[in-house]
């Protein structure tokens, strides 16, 4: 009998060669060759399931979002609200292990690509868009304060908090992606609890 195919997993599979690639190459290196050789198929294979470079980056860049979304998702459903689910919910952001380094990597990666590609821009929007809700989710449990349908829907001093603890996620996953000598996952763990204890005590009830 033939070999039967799962043509999803297959999919998902070429998502991740393209990334390995990327991480270790950048886009430049990511050609529909080095893509396939990293996965040992043919170039008929490859194009089988994806008809453009384009098609097969704007998949993969929405298996990278949705990998991370649905990791958080995992978090916040399974452990009780506090300062642990908090930490535990933004690490999935933070390149703590192989898997994350190489999620950063790319997605590093992706924000380059977005300034000449649109629907990379468009997912990008909505990636960015993520992970400031989950810092307004963060700082609303740390605050005590109702999470916020929109900005203007609590106090400035809390959304100041959400906008800054976004930008140390971004910085501290630019730098730990960068260097694992700077960074060690270790101390970016332990760099992250000081953040959100500090943090818990400046959104305390009746601060802001």
């Amino acid at each position: 009998m033939p070999k039967l195919v799962d043509h999803d997993e297959r999919r998902h599979e070429i998502a991740r060669a393209l990334w390995s690639v990327v991480a270790r190459g950048g886009f430049e290196a990511a050609s529909a060759r080095t893509v396939a050789a990293e996965g040992n198929w043919s170039l008929g294979a490859l194009r089988h399931y994806f008809s453009s470079q384009d098609e097969l980056v704007e998949f993969a860049a929405r298996e990278l979002i949705d990998g991370a979304a649905a990791r958080i998702a995992t978090v916040l459903e399974t452990m009780p609200a506090g300062l642990p689910r908090c930490r535990m919910a933004l690490e999935q952001l933070l390149p703590l292990d192989d898997v994350r380094r190489g999620e950063v990597r790319a997605w590093l990666a992706i924000l380059v690509k977005a300034e000449v590609s649109p629907s990379l821009a468009e997912l990008r929007e909505v990636a960015l868009d993520g992970e400031r809700q989950l810092c307004r989710l963060v700082v609303a449990e740390l605050s005590g304060h109702p999470y916020p349908t929109s900005p203007s829907d609590w106090p400035a001093a809390l959304e100041y908090a959400a906008v800054d603890l976004h930008a140390w996620i971004d910085g501290h996953c630019l730098q730990a992606a960068s260097s694992r000598q700077l960074l060690p996952a270790d101390a970016a763990r332990a760099a992250l609890d000081r953040y959100l204890r500090q943090l818990s005590v400046t959104v305390a009830p009746g601060t802001a």
